[in-house]
């Protein structure tokens, strides 16, 4: 038999699961919307384009916060900010790692000398 309490930690860790994806499904291009339904792209009344949620419309009058409506070029632009971001991540890493790399050659080639020197 299980202890009890186990089921009780899972179901809080979907729920906090559950949280942060609704949290972060802000930012960038949705793929599922908080409710779990897919996201449809929809034109609004001035030609703008909009990532929806299915259901979006039909819960509209008793919206609780839980349906996505973001802006296709919003949704873009924090996509590319994230790109970006990821970009500058990987070049500051790369030049980390090429520095150490130098780093490690003098010490190879101290090493070499120290060993010449004994034989």
């Amino acid at each position: 038999m299980t202890d009890p309490c186990y089921s009780e930690m899972k179901q809080h860790r979907r729920e906090y699961y559950w949280l942060y994806a609704v949290a972060d499904a802000n930012q960038g291009i949705p793929n599922k919307c908080a409710c779990g339904q897919s996201i449809v792209v929809e034109t609004g009344e001035q030609g703008m384009r909009y990532y929806v949620c299915k259901v979006f419309e039909v819960r509209m009058m008793c919206d609780d916060g839980s349906h996505f409506r973001i802006c296709c070029l919003q949704a873009l632009e924090d996509e590319v900010n994230d790109l970006k971001k990821d970009a500058r991540d990987e070049v500051q890493t790369r030049l980390k790692l090429q520095l150490k790399i130098q780093q490690m050659s003098k010490e190879i080639e101290e090493l070499k000398k120290l060993v010449k020197g004994f034989s």
